[in-house]
């Protein structure tokens, strides 16, 4: 997914939503904060910290990444940057109502603020410039996506074709099923089902991305990976976990 490189929240929208068995606990949500370490090339770029949290209404949530990169990645990751999307979780999944992207430069020309509506349309800004234009069903957002994953694997629906709009294209990713393993992570050893995202179409070439998710919490990936031409190009550790309180205000 070249186009999640450009900036740092772009690499922050590769990541997926971490989530387990709790609030929202038959579509495997849980308010929490999960902080990834982060390498590239074999070298650190930092920390990434998601914050996943109910919304005021009812099945209404929010999805806020912030970056700290390491010293080499302040150069093309600022700290400011700040991603956010909000989404409904509904019984047949996620449904994205906005998504926001700010690269932390200041400039408005670099900002994006995207408002999904009922009607099957888009509109808002992508980097400045206007958009507004029509979507099929199920379409989701750089973040949405990962979420529409999540929520499908909790609820025991097996991961399958995703459109997602990356800027002003849609893109299509096809998720398959690697295998198992039980691995070591910052909250101890777990096992985790593997699965692999291709954009369609690309015959396998490219860069794919790899996630191992952790039943026992709730299908959280605690590892990711970018892969391009059978070599490791970017990870994402579990470094640390902390669950929030199941309703919005900390009720």
């Amino acid at each position: 997914m070249s186009s999640n490189d450009r900036s740092g929240a772009r690499i922050a929208a590769a990541l997926l939503f971490a989530c387990c068995a709790g609030a929202a606990h038959a579509e495997g949500l849980r308010a929490h904060q999960v902080t990834y370490h982060t390498t590239f090339k074999g070298l650190s770029a930092g920390d990434l910290q998601l914050t996943l949290k109910p919304d005021a209404h009812a099945d209404h949530w929010t999805y806020e990444t912030r970056a700290f990169p390491s010293f080499l990645a302040s150069f093309v990751i600022s700290g400011n940057s700040a991603e956010r999307s909000a989404f409904t979780l509904t019984p047949a999944g996620v449904e994205p109502n906005r998504y926001q992207l700010n690269d932390g430069s200041g400039k408005r020309e670099k900002e994006t603020d995207l408002t999904y509506d009922p009607a099957g349309r888009v509109h808002g800004v992508v980097e400045g410039q206007p958009l507004d234009m029509a979507l099929e069903p199920g379409t989701q957002d750089v973040t949405s996506i990962r979420a529409a994953l999540i929520a499908d694997l909790a609820a025991g629906r097996e991961p399958h074709e995703y459109a997602m709009l990356d800027g002003r294209e849609v893109k299509r990713y096809v998720y398959s099923k690697v295998g198992t393993a039980r691995i070591a992570t910052a909250v101890g050893a777990v096992d985790t089902v593997i699965y692999r995202s291709d954009r369609k179409g690309s015959d396998g070439h490219g860069r794919i991305w790899q996630y191992w998710y952790a039943p026992s919490l709730g299908y959280l990936p605690v590892r990711i990976e970018q892969r391009e031409d059978g070599a490791t190009r970017m990870t994402f550790t579990l470094r640390s976990l902390k669950w929030l309180p199941a309703e919005a205000g900390g009720r």
